[in-house]
Parts: structure tokens; C-alpha cells; sequence
């Protein structure tokens, strides 16, 4: 008895082991790539079945055979309406009103994702970076940037809704580059 579990808990013993465990999972996979789809009940072939296939054979448009890169995903272009809330939110961003902290954060919170807008919670608006637009706002996919005196603030738009607004575009990144 000794022997034998000497040999098992060997060195040896245990590559043994783990290489029957490997051959194990291996043909377990390759009978469970031959069961058909319909978790193998092949006596149930309605529509149900040929619905699945179907739907594992159409074709959804993102991506081709010859793809690569980003140039597989169309590209999404921004509406007039998420670049148009970009431009108040930047120029609220800019606090040309000169509010404080808190009339600030009032302010722009109409513009952000709930997350945005946790993130911003108690930032002094004396440390915006920009005082000014300086350029027309440049949509880029859901990205919508603007030049600035001092950089350039880059805006990642999504349609969503908050407590304040209900549904429409709100700002859930902001990117600033210093120029």
C-alpha cells in the first residue's frame, strides 16, 4: 500500500494524473461539438431548431470574412441633437457665469450620465482647465471635440436618461488635452 501511493504522489504519479484529467475534458468537449444545438433532443426538429439556425447563419452586418481592425464596425455618426447638447455642455462647462462649486455642478449635472455626474461631485469649476471656444465642435463617432484657448475638451456622447432630464444625449466622458 505504501508502494503504491508512493508512486501515485510521485512526481510521475501525478503527471499520470493530470494528463488522464486533460484527455478527459478533451473528448467530453469533442462529444459535446458533435450534440446537436437543441441541447440533443433531435426528435424535436420544428421551427424551433431551424429559427436557431437561422439565426446563427444571418448575416448582422458588422463584420466580413476579409475584416480587419477597426474597419469592421460601421462607424456611428452623432445626430444634430447630441452635438448641439455637447455645445451647452461645454459652454456651461466653461462656468461663464462664475458660479461656485455647487451652482456650477447645478449647471452642468442636466448634461451627464449619473456616473459622469458622480464623478464630477465636488469639483472647484476654478480648475477648468479653458476659459473659452475657441473653433466649431468636430463629431468623431460618439466623440464630439472641442478646441479650446488652452486644449482641446473631447466629449463622449450617449443616449440615456438621468434623474433631471428623462431621455435624450448626455455626456458620459470627458477628455481634456492640453495643448
Amino acid at each position: 500500500m505504501n508502494r503504491a501511493l508512493r508512486i501515485i504522489f510521485s512526481r510521475y504519479g501525478i503527471v499520470v494524473i493530470i494528463l488522464i484529467l486533460v484527455l478527459g475534458v478533451i473528448a467530453l468537449a469533442s462529444q459535446r461539438a458533435q450534440t446537436p444545438l437543441d441541447g440533443g433532443n433531435s426528435s424535436n426538429r420544428g421551427s424551433t431548431s431551424e429559427a436557431s439556425s437561422e439565426a446563427f447563419t444571418e448575416d448582422d452586418g458588422l463584420a466580413t470574412e476579409n475584416c480587419e481592425g477597426d474597419d469592421c464596425y460601421p462607424e456611428e455618426e452623432l445626430p444634430q441633437e447630441a452635438v448641439d447638447q455637447s455645445v451647452e455642455f461645454a459652454e456651461a462647462w466653461l462656468n461663464p457665469n462664475g458660479y461656485g462649486p455647487d451652482g456650477w455642478y447645478d449647471s452642468i449635472i442636466p448634461f451627464l450620465t449619473e456616473d459622469q455626474a458622480e464623478l464630477l461631485q465636488g469639483v472647484d469649476p476654478s480648475e477648468v482647465p479653458a476659459t473659452e471656444i475657441t473653433g466649431a465642435p468636430v463629431p468623431d463617432g460618439l466623440k464630439v471635440a472641442f478646441p479650446m484657448d488652452t486644449g482641446t475638451l473631447t466629449l463622449t456622447m450617449t443616449e440615456g436618461s438621468n434623474n433631471l432630464t428623462g431621455t435624450g444625449w448626455l455626456v458620459s466622458a470627458i477628455d481634456w488635452e492640453q495643448s
